[in-house]
């Protein structure tokens, strides 16, 4: 125990070194760092596979005393009768000696003592070991945390390290002939020739910028896409003339300037766009624009409109149109000419969808399919529950199967092998994560007190490592707080009895995802590493480095940014979600959160955590059975 704990302390120590100076390193100190924080971390996981062995042979160990216990408890209760029976026998005949009888049971009485001694001391082992694994588990997301982190800042320190190297001032001394033009005035040749220097010496200076670079590689692979530029300060002619044949020749001095804007640097350093950017854009006015991979195939001219008409054999449906409701068939609608993506849905139907490349005024004829059960995808479901107060906000997600888990070959030992998961029903899940105002509904109604506000309050991430701090709860946790942020500070079995309660409350079943359920509902149809793509940008999510206003400060009121193409909010980052897991204990917690990496965002990601453990950045979102 001493071992783990030393062990936990230096890494703390490493870390909390780290993450307060690291924004003012240089690559190469935060390159040393993540080697050095990397080689511990391998460190810490070979640790932690030892003592969780450790602890299932303890369990193994624990379970055979059990085992022997019941013989020798059988064994003491045969002692005692045969005792009892020579007993009965001294009656008529005093002279029986019956000290072997009385001998051989209090041998088996204090062999099944001993044998519970034993089972009280193993048990006691193993949950110490199980608590040594725990806070390893703890100590090694925090680790990986950290890790990421500082790759976030690697990355943004390369930017400053490249607009650095390129944005500096030079002298070029250039010489330069050329031959005069037959009707050329000397007054002419003389200009041409000084602004062909000049762009001799901007082309030598910028080939010089270029090779000058520490990542000189990178930069030249993106070159012909870079919009890089020099700037000439001031020009000076050492010495000039004509020869005897007409020819004009120069010496030139050009003071020169690199110019690579910041926004520019990412593209030649091969970086996501969102470490150069120079101001972040608030996410309720961000906008995300698709370019078609394809322009020969797509009029991008939005004043070209055709008319599209649709209906289908049902009545009473719903035409989504890129998104958008536009009421029932039959339909009639201008749009824009280009791609657009069609959905009809009605109650107790197959979803209908199609992409049609609009070139000409169009009628689409669509036959809906009677669905298995009434379960349609993109479908909200809000139950009443007790006082005529709505539930949580629940959106439809399809059956269908998926493959989860590391699909992109970048993720954790933990999110691996990748397997083909089948969901044969259809569910309801939360639209968004749980919020103050949801859980508060149940508290008041039932005088819940969750395990933080019992014993020893909740944990924040301090310096690289969960803190615990007795003031902080679902309440107050150490953020500002208003009904629209997602409720935390809540461990799962407080996450399991508000689910219980609303069970109780609505009449139909609630329960925390599975893992399998969460995946694919996170993922909404897509094998990237974020719904949106394998990059996670900037603004399209709340955690830590991805470039929104809350990034490393609070969670986001939930909804605050696109939803998932199943119509979720918040799948990425603001707070982890409390799941259902196949694991030792069953309790693993997916999606990131606010102040973790991105790389720990990602749609696979887990952290397997005890089901009494609570953070300021770890909440729920439930799901309702059909």
């Amino acid at each position: 125990m001493k071992r783990i704990a030393h062990l936990a302390l230096a890494i703390a120590l490493i870390h909390s070194a780290g993450l307060i100076a690291a924004e003012n390193f240089s690559v190469e100190e935060i390159q040393q760092q993540i080697q050095t924080n990397q080689s511990e971390y391998d460190s810490y996981h070979r640790t932690l596979e030892d003592e969780i062995s450790k602890a299932a042979q303890l369990e193994r160990e624990l379970a055979s005393l059990r085992e022997k216990g019941k013989e020798l408890e059988h064994t003491r209760q045969l002692r005692l009768n045969e005792m009892n029976v020579q007993y009965e026998r001294t009656i008529e005949d005093p002279s029986i000696d019956i000290n072997d009888a009385r001998e051989s049971y209090l041998s088996a009485v204090r062999a099944h003592k001993e044998n519970k001694d034993a089972i009280t001391s193993s048990y006691n082992e193993w949950q110490s070991k199980l608590l040594d694994v725990e806070q390893l588990r703890l100590s090694k997301h925090s680790l990986l945390n950290k890790i990421e982190s500082l790759k976030e800042q690697l990355n943004n320190a390369r930017v400053d390290r490249l607009v650095r190297e390129f944005n500096r001032q030079d002298n070029v001394t250039v010489n330069h002939e050329i031959t005069c033009d037959r009707d050329e005035t000397f007054a002419k040749c003389t200009e041409r020739g000084k602004s062909l220097a000049k762009q001799k010496a901007s082309k030598r200076f910028l080939d010089q910028l270029y090779e000058g670079l520490t990542e000189a590689a990178a930069a030249r692979q993106h070159r012909p896409y870079s919009d890089v530029f020099v700037q000439i300060l001031r020009s000076e002619v050492a010495r000039d003339g004509f020869s005897g044949a007409g020819n004009y020749a120069v010496q030139m001095n050009v003071d020169v300037k690199g110019s690579l804007r910041r926004t520019q640097a990412c593209q030649l350093l091969g970086l996501d766009s969102r470490y150069c950017v120079a101001e972040r854009t608030p996410p309720e006015v961000a906008k995300v624009i698709t370019v078609p991979q394809d322009n020969s195939q797509v009029n991008t001219d939005e004043s070209v409109m055709y008319e599209l008409t649709i209906r289908s054999n049902v009545y009473d449906d719903e035409v989504f149109i890129d998104g958008v409701s536009y009421g029932s068939t039959r339909l009639q609608i201008m749009l824009p000419a280009g791609p657009h993506d069609i959905e009809v849905v009605k109650r107790g139907y197959e979803t209908f969808t199609d992409t049609i490349n609009l070139k000409e005024s169009t009628t689409l004829r669509v036959e809906m399919q009677r669905a298995q059960f009434a379960f349609n995808k993109g479908e909200k479901v809000q139950d009443i529950l007790h006082g005529d107060e709505p539930g949580p906000q629940l959106i439809v997600v399809p059956a269908g199967s998926f493959r989860m888990g590391d699909i992109s070959g970048t993720g954790l030992e933990n999110e691996r092998p990748v397997e083909t998961q089948t969901l044969d029903n259809s569910f309801g899940i939360g639209e968004t994560e749980i919020t103050v105002a949801d859980f508060r509904r149940f508290v008041e109604e039932t005088s819940y007190v969750t395990d933080a506000e019992k014993d020893k309050g909740c944990a924040y991430y301090d310096q690289g490592a969960p803190t615990w701090q007795e003031q902080l709860n679902w309440r107050t946790p150490g953020y500002a707080n208003s009904d629209k942020h997602p409720v935390v500070c809540i461990s799962q079995r407080d996450a399991q009895a508000y689910v219980n309660w609303l069970t109780e409350a609505s009449g139909k079943k609630y329960r925390l995802p599975t893992e399998i359920e969460w995946e694919y509902a996170a993922r909404g149809g897509t094998e990237s590493d974020y719904w949106w793509g394998d990059s996670v940008g900037t603004g399209n999510a709340n955690c830590g480095w991805c470039g929104s206003q809350w990034s490393n400060i609070a969670a986001a009121p939930v909804s605050s940014f696109d939803r998932n193409k199943f119509g979720l909010f918040d799948t990425v980052g603001n707070v982890w979600e409390w799941t259902i897991s196949s694991s030792s204990n069953g309790a693993v917690v997916r999606g990131g959160a606010w102040n973790f990496a991105p790389r720990l965002a990602r749609v696979s990601t887990r952290m397997e955590l005890d089901p009494e453990f609570r953070a300021n950045y770890i909440g729920l979102r439930v799901v309702r059975e059909r």
